[in-house]
């Protein structure tokens, strides 16, 4: 029992993963929590099915104009609000966001309708039986998809320019700008790269619940994952994310389905509670 709990969680714990590094590659370089990140994520599986149904595109090219357009929003986003809020009060760009968010929900709610859309999925979603673990292949797909794109990422920041370029704004935005770094640019570029890390948590988890404007609530998760695992930390937010999913899983199995959610921000909670850095965050200098 222990084992199909672990295997179940881990496909909701990949997609939450997914969302939590979105929140922390944009605060570590910005300070800035986007809490509309969860209605982009579901923006981007919208543009998919209008990539599809409307535009008549194939499945490949349906995501790969979705996440150009999720790129490009995010990009949008910094340059056209967030930019000039700059200096504002942290409440300030907080609820910018929200609006942000609120605004992309009610319009997909008024222009796509609000009952759900299927999506379809290139692997079946029967299950079968390997080892006594019951397995389905569009959800071994979800978590493969999620860790290669973990691993690009990392990948990027350890080895590719612009991926040294945010690490140096990650420690010390000051000295990435005496050297000649464009802090502004990066930030641009963090916006567009958030808003692809949840476009593809989004395009990977539509298949498997009901596409509607209120699918954003899984960004409320990949939040709760970023805290448990550590506001400041990558590994902590891909941590926190499979951790999340394992005991949601757990709950649905030892507690009830419809209590599962209860147990996951009691968990939140907790943490905030007693262990406020989570569990890979480290404590960060504040000139004040």
């Amino acid at each position: 029992m222990l084992a199909q709990i672990l295997v179940s969680g881990v496909t909701a714990g990949a997609v939450y993963a997914l969302v939590a590094l979105g929140f922390v590659v944009l605060h570590r370089g910005t300070r800035v929590v986007h809490f509309g990140l969860g209605d982009q994520l579901t923006l981007s599986a919208y543009i998919v099915v209008i990539g599809q149904v409307f535009l008549g595109l194939p499945f490949a090219a349906a995501i790969l104009l979705s996440l150009l357009l999720s790129a490009g929003f995010g990009v949008l986003i910094e340059r056209g609000v967030m930019r000039p809020l700059r200096g504002s009060p942290l409440l300030v760009m907080i609820i910018a966001t929200l609006a942000i968010g609120a605004a992309v929900r009610e319009g997909l709610r008024a222009s796509m309708g609000p009952l759900p859309w299927p999506v379809p999925f290139l692997l079946s979603p029967a299950p079968f039986t390997l080892g006594g673990l019951v397995l389905v292949p569009a959800n071994l797909a979800v978590v493969g998809v999620a860790l290669a794109v973990m691993l690009a990422l990392f990948a990027m920041l350890r080895w590719t320019r612009f991926g040294r370029a945010i690490v140096a704004v990650y420690e010390n935005p000051t000295g990435a700008a005496i050297v000649g770094i464009s802090v502004p640019g990066v930030h641009a570029r963090l916006w567009g790269l958030s808003s692809v890390l949840a476009a593809v948590a989004g395009i990977l988890m539509a298949p498997l619940i009901t596409l509607s404007p209120d699918m954003g609530t899984i960004g409320i998760k990949g939040f709760a994952a970023a805290i448990l695992g550590g506001f400041n930390s990558l590994p902590g937010a891909i941590a926190g994310g499979f951790l999340l999913g394992i005991v949601e899983t757990g709950a649905g199995v030892y507690v009830s389905t419809a209590m599962k959610d209860i147990v996951s921000y009691a968990l939140l909670i907790g943490c905030v509670l007693l262990l406020p850095r989570g569990l890979f965050g480290t404590a960060e200098a504040r000139k004040v």
